[in-house]
This record gives structure tokens, C-alpha cells and sequence, in this order.
């Protein structure tokens, strides 16, 4: 009888033994579940104060909202148009920054991207490409006009994609499609397109420029600084099959800054005053073109536009000063 109880109370003794074991285990793994259940609300209520401490900390991490590349046409082994004391190449590069310059300054949620920033030969489709992989929202060509044997006409205009509706708007096409003769593969490269063929300008009679509307908007805007802000010959704004803009997917435009072929322009291009001006005068069309995509999308818009003061220009009345809007280009002899 006494034998067994003891053996009951071993039993009994190895059972509470067993279970004490048991909760302490239970407890440690509690204890270890409980730290790092408290660990994770350390780093969750750290992240979240954080973000308390830098609430700008987002925007300046954010990718910029609005791109525009910026395209100085020719350089390198292409110069462009010549005048008696400069060439095109030099004369577009230098506005061309100077615009790209002016919008990286004061507009700090804008991407600026150039096609070339000094003196090299980039291919045609590659100025394009840049701006496409890019996903680029505005694409701005940089030129300067010429006419041969003309040293009189001089003026600004601001030119999109289309179906040239004279022989002097195809003539200005031509001349610039002309640069894909510098390289080496051009015929394979552009698909047999001859730029001093007036039928290899049909293609553009039937496509569909899907961004004309904006190109044509953002050009009228252009002119129209040209002419009040910056004081220039108003030369409008005309359609023309050029490659460039072809291929570019987004609104596009091409300026010509002036006539090169006209002494006295060709000096105004090549000054400070008037490469800064001719800047300028793009770079106000830029905002209000910007300003009012961003109204037009999301009801606001962040784009601050210059007080509406009088950019100087070293031109008199005589050289610059007056309007002429859709005046009719001469084609050269």
C-alpha cells in the first residue's frame, strides 16, 4: 500500500517537474515573439516618424514632372548655313543653352536635356531617339535661316510637322533634311528618302501628326514673343516635311531664329543681346505653353511666369523693329 503511493508521488512529482518546464518554455518563446513583434513596431514608428520630420523629403526624390529636350541644330563637320562671319551651328548652340540655361534655373520640376551640348555631329534619327527615350513632353529645334543670293530678308519664324504648302516652305525643308547627306548610311537609314526630292515629300501628305494642335500652339507662342517681347520681324508660322520632327513622338517645333544671309541679322545673332533675347523671348512662350498643359490637366499649375517686362534688344526700329506676320519667303534664284 505504501508502495504505492510512493510511486504516486514520484509520478506526481515528475509531472509538475515537466510542467513547469513546459510554461518556462512557453514563456521564452512568448518572451522572443514579443521582442520582435515590438522590434517591428520600433522600425515601423520610426519610418513613420521620418517621414513626420521630412515631409519634402518625397519631392526631392520625385523624377522631374515635365521634360523638354532642346535641340541646337548641325555642329561638327556640319555647319549649317553660312553668313560672311559665322555659321549656323554656332549661332543655334549658343541660344539653344542659353534657353536651356534659363529653365533649369527657375524651373526646378522641369528636366532639361540637349541633344548636343557643344560642337559635334549627331545623326538626324538620333536627335530624335534622344527625345523619345526620353519620353520627352516638349521637343524644341533650334535653327537659322538663309536665303542665297538675298541680303535684305531677315525675321523669325517657328515652323511644325506638315505637308508644305508652297515651294519656299519645301525649299526651307529641304535645306535642313539636307544634313542626313553627312552621313554615310543616310539611304538606309531614312529608307531612300532623298531630301532634294520633291516626291520623297508626299510621305508627309499622308500621315497623321497626332501632336499638331500642340506643336501649332506652342509655335504661335514662340511668334508671338518674337514679335512684342523681343521686338523681331514676325515671319509666322509654316508647316514643312522635316525629318526631325517626324520622328519625334511628342509636341515638336523648329525655330529659325533669323536670316543668317542678312549681315546685319547675322550680327544681332551673334551678340549677347540678341542670342539672349532670341532666348528669352522662347523661354516665355515655354512657361505659358507649360503653364496652361498644367491647367488644362490637373486644374492648376506651379509654373510662375516672368512679370511681363520689356527685354531689350541693341537693334533700332530700323533694323528689327517691325511686324510682318505670313509674310511669303522668297524661294532663291
Amino acid at each position: 500500500m505504501s508502495e504505492n503511493i510512493s510511486q504516486k508521488t514520484a509520478i506526481s512529482r515528475k509531472l509538475r517537474y515537466k510542467t513547469q518546464v513546459f510554461n518556462k518554455k512557453l514563456l521564452t518563446l512568448h518572451q522572443i515573439s514579443s521582442m520582435k513583434q515590438f522590434k517591428n513596431y520600433i522600425v515601423f514608428i520610426a519610418i513613420c516618424i521620418g517621414f513626420l520630420i521630412t515631409p519634402l523629403g518625397i519631392d526631392t526624390i520625385k523624377a522631374k514632372d515635365f521634360t523638354v529636350v532642346i535641340d541646337p541644330g548641325h555642329g561638327g563637320h556640319d555647319p549649317g548655313a553660312s553668313g560672311r562671319i559665322s555659321k549656323e551651328k554656332s549661332i543655334n548652340l549658343k541660344v539653344a543653352l542659353k534657353l536651356g540655361k534659363q529653365i533649369q534655373q527657375k524651373c526646378p520640376d522641369v528636366k532639361v536635356i540637349y541633344t548636343r551640348s557643344k560642337d559635334v555631329f549627331i545623326p538626324l534619327d538620333r536627335r530624335a531617339e534622344i527625345a523619345n527615350n526620353a519620353k520627352a513632353d516638349l521637343f524644341i529645334s533650334i535653327h537659322t535661316n538663309a536665303l542665297a543670293n538675298n541680303r535684305t530678308f531677315k525675321g523669325a519664324s517657328t515652323w511644325t510637322l506638315g505637308l508644305a504648302k508652297s515651294d519656299a516652305n519645301l525649299e526651307v525643308a529641304k535645306r535642313e533634311n539636307a544634313v542626313i547627306l553627312y552621313e554615310n548610311d543616310y539611304k538606309t537609314r531614312y529608307a531612300g528618302f532623298n531630301p532634294n526630292s520633291s516626291e520623297s515629300y508626299i510621305i508627309f501628305e499622308l500621315m497623321q501628326d497626332k501632336y499638331m494642335s500642340q506643336s501649332v500652339h506652342l509655335a504661335s507662342l514662340v511668334q508671338k514673343q518674337f514679335k512684342q517681347s523681343c521686338q523681331r520681324i514676325d515671319r509666322g508660322v509654316h508647316q514643312a516635311g522635316f525629318l526631325v520632327l517626324k520622328a519625334s513622338a511628342m509636341p515638336s517645333i523648329l525655330v529659325e531664329l533669323g536670316f543668317i544671309s542678312n549681315p546685319e541679322e547675322e550680327k544681332y545673332l551673334n551678340s549677347e543681346a540678341g542670342s539672349t533675347t532670341l532666348a528669352n523671348g522662347i523661354y516665355r512662350a515655354f512657361l505659358t505653353y507649360k503653364k496652361e498643359q498644367e491647367i488644362r490637366l490637373n486644374s492648376s499649375s506651379k509654373t510662375i511666369q516672368p512679370s511681363d517686362l520689356k527685354i531689350e534688344s541693341t537693334e533700332t526700329a530700323d533694323s528689327g523693329s517691325a511686324t510682318m506676320t505670313e509674310e511669303k519667303i522668297p524661294i532663291a534664284p
